[in-house]
């Protein structure tokens, strides 16, 4: 593999720093303070976003986006998840929407690039997290259209979504390959926003989402019936790719306060960073972050280059929020009490962390993926 980061995304990367400097750091403090921002914050800062050209950056151009690629995409997002509000931009669907027919790209896709419709992914459920077979949520077929019932949990970007992209079983006795997509528009009747699941992090806050007999028409549907396995599979590699990138803008301002702070603080006459084991746990945390950031690059760089990356995207995901983890943990521990208040924000970063080893699949499912694709006991896919 020999791949080099083009200008242009080093432009892109230069804008999302001045963004972040100018329009989220001054916010810092309030973030810490509460905890989140708003929704009405977010859109707000998404749209200021957009005036420095951060918007739809990964969409295609054919699609009236930038065109930058999966490299592109996590590299802007690196730099942006230095800040704890670890914001998303506005304009970039789910990737699961360019599968729409024509007329659902009108009323979801185009206006999710063109005026920041945004949406809410509902997979988990109560009983299920990475094992398709057992999803409990039904869509039966009622005359032209279906009915769903069931409960989704654990749901991102509720409070602000349009619509939402929902999973169901139409087949239960074909297990993972007898799941169907729909899209469902927030206020359908039998479609409720149960509540929200109150969580150890900052800026997220998931919510559980309940179908009662809720009737969509057949033109809700997306894709195949019994086909949304390929779907959601391809849909959480993407996924995947992008957390990874998250991690290291996390790890990196982390690792640059410590470093900072070690200069600074003295105790007993001397710098902390005279001392070995911080030395140690700086560069430790060095090493471990530079392994990350070649994993998820190449992940992307194969993205862009049409490569499957089901295997690279398991192994950047499992190795750099475990990273993450360690140098959050590191970092909070050379600033010793101070990492722990709120007045830094090393512990809300540590906090945060922590729910990358669970969303999108678990360390250990990922381990499992990787190994059996290894020891030829599946496609690892």
């Amino acid at each position: 593999m020999d791949f080099t980061i083009p200008d242009e995304y080093r432009q892109l990367t230069e804008s999302a720093r001045r963004f972040r400097e100018t329009e989220l750091m001054p916010l810092e403090q309030q973030f810490l303070r509460d905890g989140a921002f708003s929704p009405e914050l977010r859109t707000e800062l998404e749209h200021k976003a957009r005036r420095h050209g951060l918007w739809a950056l990964d969409v295609p151009e054919e699609y009236g986006g930038q065109g930058v690629g999966t490299l592109g995409a996590c590299l802007v997002a690196e730099e942006l998840f230095k800040h704890p509000a670890m914001l998303q931009l506005g304009g970039s669907p789910e990737p699961i929407l360019y599968s729409c027919t024509d007329e659902q790209k009108k009323r979801y896709l185009y206006p999710t690039i063109e005026e920041g419709l945004r949406s809410c992914y509902a997979f988990t459920e109560p009983d299920t997290g990475s094992d398709f077979a057992a999803v409990r949520t039904t869509a039966v077929r009622r005359g032209e259209g279906w009915v769903l019932n069931g409960t989704k949990t654990f749901i991102s970007d509720v409070e602000r979504a349009g619509f939402c992209i929902v999973f169901a079983t139409t087949d239960p006795a074909l297990g993972a390959k007898g799941i169907t997509c729909f899209l469902v528009d927030i206020g359908t009747a039998g479609f409720e926003v149960s509540r929200p699941i109150p969580t150890m992090g900052d800026a997220w806050e998931p919510y559980e989402l309940t179908f009662r007999d809720c009737e969509v028409g057949d033109e809700q549907r997306l894709g195949p019936v019994n086909g949304a396995w390929k779907l959601a599979a391809d849909q959480l590699t993407h996924g995947r790719a992008k957390i990874a990138a998250f991690q290291l803008g996390i790890a990196q301002r982390c690792l640059d306060l410590a470093v900072d702070w070690a200069k600074e603080r003295r105790t007993w006459g001397k710098p902390l960073a005279s001392r070995q084991a911080i030395q140690w746990m700086i560069a430790d945390s060095a090493v471990e972050l530079d392994a990350a950031r070649l994993l998820v690059y190449r992940a992307a760089w194969m993205a862009d280059a049409g490569e499957d990356i089901h295997h690279a995207a398991y192994a950047a995901k499992l190795y750099a929020t475990e990273m993450a983890q360690r140098v959050t943990d590191r970092s909070l521990q050379i600033f010793g009490g101070l990492g722990y208040s709120r007045e830094l924000p090393i512990q809300s970063f540590y906090r945060q962390v922590r729910v990358w080893r669970i969303g999108h699949g678990t360390s250990e499912i990922h381990r499992w993926m990787i190994a059996r694709k290894l020891l030829g006991l599946g496609s690892g896919d």
